[in-house]
């Protein structure tokens, strides 16, 4: 069977418009599509994101994600999905030490974008509300949940909504006295920005963390901390971006943990107490 971009080529003269627009973009540079998202992708070329499914299936691909390992087989400068500057030729410790560099970047680039004054914005929201929902899917649904721990741990009323089916179910249910926060990398997922809008014209305050700062959930929000990842300038999927977002949920737990006083010292000592009846002594 041809390869991939052979049969790209092969085929360019009887594509359609659209199809050659996606198959311009892919032919420029296949290693850069192979850590693209379908999103960037159709952007790239001016497409709808079911037209470059399309173009995957008449590849005989099932799907952008298969297309994309096709391509990366083909290549032999591909260096791996969302992880950039690791190679094959790494060994498990230089790779730890690449991405380790790469969290390291992120973590300041992180500080020096986001405003104190934002974060105050977003802790002072969280501190005065009588509910906080938390919203995320996919990766971002275990940081959703991470967050709910942690701010529970620290006395807030916080809720994750496990299943992304029932996140708009979830928001219906707020008030001018809630908060909703979603944590989105790319902040397009549709069942996330639903369920924000929905807990807007609920009126409830809306928060996001997100690497997008032209994404939709970061236009629609009323407080948008946005994180810096190199991820997001490649449009890639999420990897270090996972770390910047929970860096953000620890500090502004953090913070919060210290207006608490001694009562926030008190809820502590509960709650490891309930964790040591948990746990083998040493």
């Amino acid at each position: 069977m041809a390869m991939v971009v052979e049969r790209i080529q092969n085929s360019y003269s009887k594509m359609s418009t659209v199809e050659k627009r996606i198959a311009d973009v892919i032919l420029q540079d296949p290693v850069k599509v192979t850590n693209m998202t379908v999103a960037h992708l159709a952007s790239l070329a001016g497409v709808s994101e079911g037209s470059v499914i399309n173009f995957s299936g008449r590849l005989g691909m099932r799907g952008f994600s298969a297309l994309k390992i096709a391509l990366a087989r083909e290549s032999d400068s591909f260096k791996g999905f969302s992880f950039g500057s690791v190679s094959r030729e790494d060994n498990p410790w230089s790779a730890m030490q690449k991405v380790m560099g790469n969290a390291v970047d992120a973590f300041q680039k992180t500080g020096q974008a986001l405003q104190a004054s934002e974060l105050m914005i977003a802790a002072d929201l969280l501190m005065s509300a009588k509910r906080i929902d938390i919203y995320g899917a996919g990766d971002s649904a275990l940081m959703a949940q991470d967050a709910y721990l942690h701010f529970m741990r620290i006395g807030l009323p916080a809720y994750a909504v496990p299943d992304y089916l029932t996140l708009s179910i979830a928001a219906s249910q707020l008030d001018s006295g809630c908060v909703a926060l979603a944590i989105s990398h790319s902040g397009q997922t549709m069942e996330v920005l639903q369920a924000m809008s929905l807990a807007k014209r609920r009126k409830a305050k809306t928060i996001c963390i997100t690497s997008y700062a032209e994404s939709t959930l970061a236009g629609l929000c009323d407080t948008a901390l946005v994180t810096f990842s190199k991820e997001a300038e490649r449009h890639e999927e999420a990897s270090i971006s996972r770390l910047t977002h929970l860096l953000v949920l620890d500090g502004l737990c953090a913070y919060i943990s210290a207006q608490g006083g001694t009562a926030a010292m008190e809820r502590e000592e509960q709650v490891n107490l309930q964790l040591m009846r948990h746990r083998r002594p040493r």
